[in-house]
């Protein structure tokens, strides 16, 4: 069973989280505090798997709490709800990588939306943890077997030790997102062994493989496969150069991927301007939106506008305009047939918008712009 700690000076909004919490049948184990510097001994204390916290609490603020929750714990959940509409909370919460965040009075539908969603990465992240631990294992013992490298097995219990901090120091700056302490401790391990004779071919390969996991892990589209793969190939190289070489590629390639992410919330708004020119037949709701980025509605909406200068939806409009003039002038489509291919469903509506934008409509536009 998962814990979920609420944290929220008012008892009748920790009340209704834990009326939710029971509607929806959801299974976890609830831990409750009535301000930041309570929740955050709770923190301490227990291995706490979902973070749902107010903003503004007496001793120690939401955002403050999430902050610290982090560093204790990684690869904790999440989630704010809060009164307050405003744009640097949503900018703070998207850096701290919050699941969502949740405007009072709270939505019971965006509630459990948001709740399931954060439950089943969970499940995920843990069993794709165990099928990859099980298989590096397996691989290790494998491999290990009628190898005669026994002498050279690498026994320092001190160097043992820094290998597993090293390791451990690398899975939390992933988790953080914090690049430089990723870059420091993996450079750092692979620089050890450079030039230490008489290394166990068994123990670097193990230590490799097990860096490679949460590497691969890390990034976006690849699945166990990916990972069974890579494994197989450090057991193939016979020196650790071209260990090291390999291993290189996908830390470089995670450190790319993290300075992306890291943008938010520029990021964000990348993500929906690239859906919309992707889908521009489709449905471009607000709410089909704000699901690609997890973010409410109304965040989603506040957040466009701020960083663009422009509303979503003239964005929208703006883009299927372009499209429209592009079809009318480079195709022969009928008129009907560019309302639907830019998500007009109503060609009326679509004439109606055009001549809005342009002060004529899309066949004068087309007469007349195409003429040159």
């Amino acid at each position: 069973m998962y814990k979920i700690l609420i944290v929220d000076d008012e008892k009748d909004e920790r009340d209704v989280i834990l009326f939710l919490i029971r509607k929806y049948n959801f299974k976890l184990d609830v831990f409750q505090a009535a301000n930041g510097r309570d929740g955050l001994e709770i923190l301490k204390e227990n291995s706490i798997d979902i973070l749902l916290t107010d903003i503004a609490m007496p001793f120690l603020n939401g955002m403050e709490l999430a902050a610290e929750a982090r560093n204790i714990q990684p690869e904790i959940e999440l989630l704010f709800f809060s009164g307050y509409d405003d744009f640097e909370f949503v900018k703070t919460a998207l850096s701290l990588r919050a699941v969502n965040y949740i405007l009072k009075p709270i939505n019971e539908d965006e509630f459990s939306k948001s709740i399931s969603s954060i439950i089943n990465s969970i499940e995920m992240r843990e069993a794709s943890k165990a099928r990859s631990e099980k298989y590096i294992e397996e691989h290790f013992h494998s491999n290990s077997k009628g190898d005669n490298d026994d002498n050279s097995y690498y026994e320092d219990a001190v160097s043992l030790e820094e290998d597993s901090t090293l390791i451990k120091n690398i899975s939390e700056a992933i988790q953080l997102k914090d690049i430089e302490r990723l870059r420091k401790n993996g450079y750092f391990l692979l620089d050890k062994y450079d030039n230490i004779p008489n290394i166990s071919h068994i123990y670097i390969r193990y230590l490799c493989t097990t860096l490679l996991q949460f590497l691969i892990n890390a990034l976006p589209d690849t699945d166990d496969n990916d990972l069974k793969n890579a494994v197989e190939e450090v057991y193939k190289f016979r020196y650790f150069a071209d260990i090291r070489k390999y291993i290189e590629g996908y830390l470089e390639k995670l450190i790319k991927q993290m300075e992306v992410d890291n943008q938010s919330p520029r990021h964000a708004i990348s993500m929906v301007e690239q859906y919309i020119h992707s889908h521009i037949k489709e449905d471009l709701s607000l709410n089909v939106l704000a699901d690609i980025v997890f973010l409410s509605p109304k965040y989603l909406s506040s957040m466009f506008s701020q960083v663009t200068g422009i509303s979503l939806n003239k964005y929208i409009k703006k883009v299927r305009m372009e499209k429209a003039k592009e079809l009318l002038l480079t195709t022969n489509m009928k008129i009907a047939d560019i309302s639907q291919e830019v998500g007009y469903s109503y060609v009326s509506y679509f004439i109606r918008i055009f001549q809005e934008e342009y002060s004529m409509s899309p066949e004068t536009y087309r007469q007349t712009r195409g003429q040159g």
